[in-house]
């Protein structure tokens, strides 16, 4: 071999020595960064533990709407600012169901109680359930004959009202959500749809025939400013004494409704019922037929009238 001369052998060690060097540089590096990576997949895992799952709304959401799973997605977010008691999809799925006497699971309404915007994080405290269920007796009723608040909306919830010429005021049924009737693409001014139960229908029928025989009074619809947070009114009307009779006997009345009616009628019919059969028993009976007949002809011509102007719109009728 060779003898290498001083220069040579100088600048072989300069070779050597860089390259342990570099290398001693790598091995640092590369352990830097393997601790930064471990420092930063730690970090992520504690974020993603730090996580939980909440339900944002996809759309706007009124007071007293109902909100349903398909206006909700989940989504995570940091647990150190999401809202306190911030509902979870299994949480919202359990809220909407209640359990029977049977054991069988039935849905029930889940109720905005505040006006919500769209990507609000949904709490307990912002819904409630509905307070009544579906029972079997419900039924879509449409009604012509109320007065309406001129800026009564579709969706808006409301109760029903009979004043009398005397200025007397009852509630005839109360915290009703309102249908605007579809005429086949405009609402008509004055036909609303309630969902009703027998007994409400009933006692909705007494109400319209006693505002029909007599001349200066009038059933109104009153609006709930904020229908989640407000409660349900108390019914204060009580139908006539050939009503509650029909009540009691009607096997489609479910019996605690029969049962709340007959001991309104009972312990406040002199309160409530009194003043009606006093201003009725002033009118003379070919008069409150007169207005019983007038009413029912110009609600029955307005229900006709619309189903036509429905059938030309939907189907050119």
């Amino acid at each position: 071999m060779a003898t290498l001369n001083p220069l040579e052998k100088k600048a072989r060690s300069s070779f050597i020595k860089g390259l342990v060097i570099s290398g001693v540089i790598g091995v640092i590096g590369v352990a830097v960064l393997g601790m930064f990576i471990f420092k930063m997949n730690g970090e992520e895992k504690q974020r993603i533990a730090a996580q939980k799952q909440v339900l944002v709304l996809k759309t706007d959401v009124k007071s007293g709407e109902e909100v349903t799973s398909d206006l909700l997605t989940a989504e995570l977010a940091n647990s150190e600012v999401a809202i306190p008691n911030a509902l979870t999809l299994a949480q919202f799925s359990e809220l909407s169901t209640i359990t029977d006497e049977a054991g069988n699971l039935l849905p029930v309404k889940v109720i905005a109680k505040i006006d919500m915007p769209a990507k609000t994080i949904i709490s307990e405290e912002m819904v409630t359930i509905e307070d009544s269920a579906i029972s079997d007796d419900l039924r879509e009723q449409e009604f012509n004959m109320i007065v309406l608040p001129t800026s009564l909306e579709n969706g808006d919830t409301i109760d029903i009202r009979l004043r009398l010429p005397s200025g007397e005021d009852y509630l005839v049924i109360s915290k009703k959500k309102v249908k605007l009737a579809d005429l086949g693409g405009t609402y008509s001014p004055q036909t609303i749809i309630l969902d009703v139960t027998e007994d409400e229908i009933l006692t909705m029928s007494a109400a319209i025939v006693d505002a029909y025989q007599m001349e200066g009074s009038k059933l109104s619809a009153v609006k709930y400013t904020d229908p989640g947070l407000q409660a349900k009114a108390t019914a204060t009307y009580v139908p006539s004494t050939a009503t509650i009779n029909l009540i009691n006997t009607d096997p489609n009345i479910v019996q605690d409704a029969r049962n709340g009616l007959i001991a309104r009628y009972n312990n406040t019919y002199n309160q409530y019922r009194g003043g009606i059969d006093n201003i009725l028993g002033g009118i003379d009976e070919s008069t409150r037929e007169s207005g019983i007949e007038s009413g029912t002809g110009t609600e029955t011509a307005t229900q006709q009238s619309e189903r036509q102007t429905y059938l030309e719109q939907m189907y050119g009728m």
